[in-house]
Parts: structure tokens; C-alpha cells; sequence
């Protein structure tokens, strides 16, 4: 048993010493060009979120959008049932409808 053992770790130890030569050699020298030709585009990447907001008296919002588009932002209202440990959906509503 213990012989498998010291095979095995010899056999990682290669496997180490050779991907640290291959990583040395290969370098990292690499450029990136990033062609902007109407300079509105963002570069930095799309994604979207997504929050918990306490709203009290066992109501909390999630509030989901996309951080690159403005007026995409939606809030799911819920209801906490704390004696059937239940949530219930109340409403649905886009950050704009609400601020008006």
C-alpha cells in the first residue's frame, strides 16, 4: 500500500515538474485588440443581478435587471408566511411604474 502511495505521489510530482516547464516556455505574451468602430459600444461584459431587498411585515422585493440596459429593471414583491412557512407572489412591477 504504501509503495502505491509513493508511486502515485512521484507520479504527480512529474506531472507537476512538466506543466511548470510548459507554462514557463509558452510565456503569456499575448495581445488583445478590441475593434470599437462607433465608439458606442461598452466593452466591459453584459450581466444581469439579481437582489434580495427587505421590505418589512414579512414583505421582501427581488429586484432583477440587466446592469447594461436602463429601464430593464424589474421588482417581484412576496409575502413571508411565518405559520405555514410559505411564500406567496404578490406583484410584479418595473422600477419606472413605481417611481412615477
Amino acid at each position: 500500500m504504501l509503495e502505491d502511495t509513493a508511486r502515485e505521489l512521484r507520479n504527480i510530482r512529474i506531472t507537476l515538474v512538466i506543466l511548470t516547464i510548459i507554462l514557463l516556455f509558452s510565456g503569456g505574451e499575448r495581445t488583445v485588440h478590441v475593434d470599437n468602430l462607433n465608439g458606442s459600444e461598452q466593452i466591459f461584459p453584459h450581466f444581469s443581478y439579481s437582489n434580495m431587498v427587505d421590505l418589512g411585515d414579512g414583505n421582501f422585493g427581488v429586484l432583477t435587471g440587466d446592469a447594461t440596459s436602463s429601464g430593464s429593471e424589474m421588482v417581484k414583491v412576496y409575502y413571508y408566511d411565518k405559520k405555514e412557512n410559505k411564500i406567496i407572489f404578490k406583484t410584479e412591477a418595473s422600477l419606472d411604474e413605481l417611481q412615477q
